[in-house]
């Protein structure tokens, strides 16, 4: 039986006892985590502490803006050749014959952690609200033990794979999640040295790495990250990639679009991705050169592009099918590793 559907059991349950005068107890406690109607479950990993080091040559550039730099908010740290930079784990024996190494701390504290917590509470409820309570997240959050670990070159930035948090994980994460967010830290406390590689969050399709069966989102709390837009951002491309590579709905956008204002007579026969304001038909914004309000746009997506009560699953280790690294229908692979 899926979530939803006990969720309709329950009320069902619970309408009955108020009507019938039943004396017996239907429940007996409600878990203050799992408000009733939560159908789709997300998991935060709160990285409370992740120690990585860069690594290189020295970057001798004429113009110096264009180095990697290791430094705090003053300026006072290491520069490096972009080109050779990496992040490595502390480990890593190229840390001690590297030409320069700087190793530094990514940390969150508990107001830090109380920012994003309230972050992802209000991504909650502006879902809540863009579905007409069609999707109500049952958030988990989970502190990880402190995580040594290396990133990877993604594009001009870097980027924190899955695997770097799985050993601390995978045991918070079953086939019932849909979603999962990894939360890092942007500076190191003692020494005041920021992340500033970017860009400073990504999220992984499946066939590029999943977080267990799910697709996975890494995130920084940066100033540029840290805002209720980009959670609601990553989350949507999350549900995008759900769509695409587990329920199989056919209606996923692929970018390609009628003209402006003459999409189908239902919208929600397609499914467009976060980047598609400009272009997405029956988007206000259809047209512009620009996407002037985003966060409006976010919202049009749920509330004109989501058909209430479609079935939907984020998490490959629970579509019915072997798919990915399965060895057999929904077992072997990452399904194996993950908690039950």
């Amino acid at each position: 039986m899926t979530a939803r559907a006990i969720g309709v059991a329950l009320a069902a349950l619970l309408t009955a006892a108020g009507c019938g005068g039943t004396s017996g107890k239907v429940l007996e406690r409600v878990d203050p985590t799992m408000p009733p109607g939560t159908n789709l479950r997300m998991d935060v990993l709160m990285v409370r502490s992740l120690s990585t080091c860069a690594i290189g040559n020295p970057c001798r550039l004429a113009d110096t803006s264009q180095c990697y730099t290791v430094a705090d908010a003053a300026g006072k740290g290491m520069s490096f050749d972009p080109a050779s930079v990496e992040l490595v784990a502390p480990a890593d024996a190229r840390v001690s014959t590297a030409a320069q190494s700087q190793c530094f701390r990514l940390a969150l504290d508990d107001t830090e952690v109380a920012a994003a917590n309230a972050l992802i509470s209000g991504l909650r409820t502006q879902i809540f609200q863009a579905t007409g309570g069609d999707i109500n997240l049952d958030v988990r959050t989970h502190d990880l033990a402190p995580v040594e670990a290396a990133f990877v070159n993604f594009s001009s930035g870097a980027f924190l794979e899955p695997p770097a948090l799985e050993a601390a994980g995978l045991a918070d994460v079953n086939r019932d999640t849909d979603f999962v967010f990894a939360i890092t830290g942007y500076r190191d406390p003692d020494s005041g040295i920021l992340f500033q590689k970017s860009p400073c969050a990504g999220t992984n399709w499946l066939d590029r790495g999943p977080f267990g069966g799910s697709t996975f989102t890494w995130i920084t709390l940066s100033d540029s990250c840290g805002r209720s837009s980009n959670f609601m951002y990553h989350w949507l491309a999350q549900f995008y990639f759900g769509l695409r590579d587990v329920v199989d709905f056919a209606g996923v956008a692929t970018g390609t679009y009628p003209a402006c204002g003459r999409g189908a007579a239902d919208p929600t026969s397609w499914f467009p991705f976060p980047d598609d304001c400009t272009t997405d038909p029956d988007a206000i914004t259809c047209g512009a050169s620009t996407c002037s309000d985003r966060d409006a746009f976010y919202s049009h997506m749920l509330s004109a592009h989501w058909a209430r009560g479609r079935p939907f699953n984020g998490n490959y280790c629970a579509d019915g099918r072997m798919d990915f690294d399965e060895t057999g229908v929904d077992t072997g692979g990452r399904c194996d590793l993950i908690g039950r």
